[in-house]
């Protein structure tokens, strides 16, 4: 399940938006009018259309603006945050499988050097 929010900034309205370092990343997408994003460290700022999106790390400070007419925007989980695989977070089978690549190269090594006597 995603936790989904709807905002709608007025004309020449600028807000602050921080999200927290423990945060999962978040979608936003405009909807209708033109967003003005800035990001705190990046020299260039960001105009969005509506069907446009920016995705938000954790942690990042943002300020957001309209220019003449508004803007109605989505904040949401992006839907591929954290693929599972069997139950389990992607993380983990990353890690077996990295594991189990290094029992078949010790294997293989072994049964070389045995082979050669």
């Amino acid at each position: 399940m995603r936790e989904i929010r709807l905002f709608e900034l007025d004309q020449g309205q600028t807000v602050f938006w921080q999200a927290s370092a423990a945060e999962l990343p978040k979608s936003l997408q405009v909807l209708q009018g033109v967003l003005w994003l800035t990001v705190e460290g990046e020299p260039a700022d960001h105009w969005l259309r509506a069907g446009e999106s920016f995705e938000m790390r954790a942690g990042q400070r943002v300020w957001l603006g309209t220019w003449q007419d508004g803007a109605r925007l989505r904040v949401s989980q992006p839907a591929t945050t954290r693929p599972v695989f069997a139950g389990k977070p992607a993380t983990r089978a990353g890690w077996r499988l990295a594991w189990r690549d290094v029992a078949v190269r010790l294997a293989n090594r072994t049964m070389t050097r045995l082979s050669r006597g």
